[in-house]
């Protein structure tokens, strides 16, 4: 069955973006992030402070708003009260959470390395320790370089032994 959006739910919409500033970002000089923030919220960059990763998304910890007419409402509550924009599977699974988070990221320094758990462990280990897993959904990741970047890309058990394969991306795209 084909959900139908009215038109008038169907145009683009501008949101407002967060941004994280964990230590490991590069510095607001030299940042992408940074960058793509200031010209998204109109904020002025700090150059000294790093900008590490620019969220899209409903997430609780960085959500995106919607801007129209002057007014300001985070994107969960918009999704929300226009549950058709996600189609029905989408909104009867996640409901007004976005089922994935949209990151850009600006990276100076090595980040540690991340398991992350599968949904249904995600679920668990949230109810356990909230203060430690916040939210409860698994972390799927996919990485697109937009500047020279280098990264490990998965482990692999050969013979009782683990090896790490790394992987140089090279594309550049300007922001």
């Amino acid at each position: 069955m084909e959900v139908q959006v009215p038109a008038k739910q169907r145009r683009l919409r501008r949101l407002r973006c967060s941004v994280q500033n964990y230590d490991w970002g590069r510095l607001g000089s030299e940042s992408t992030v940074a960058r793509l923030f200031s010209s998204n919220s109109e904020a002025e960059v700090q150059l000294d402070k790093p900008y590490a990763e620019f969220w899209m998304g409903t997430h609780g910890s960085g959500p995106s708003f919607l801007i129209e007419e002057g007014e300001s409402r985070t994107l969960k509550s918009w999704i929300s009260d226009n549950p058709n924009v996600l189609g029905d599977k989408v909104f009867e699974k996640w409901g007004s959470d976005l089922p994935f988070l949209f990151k850009v990221l600006s990276v100076a320094k090595a980040l540690s390395i991340q398991a992350h758990p599968d949904k249904e462990l995600a679920r668990t280990l949230y109810k356990l320790q909230p203060h430690v897993y916040k939210d409860d959904n698994h972390k799927p990741e996919m990485a697109l370089a937009l500047t020279e970047f280098q990264a490990l890309c998965g482990f692999v058990s050969l013979e009782g032994k683990f090896v790490v394969a790394m992987r140089d991306a090279s594309l550049r795209i300007s922001v």
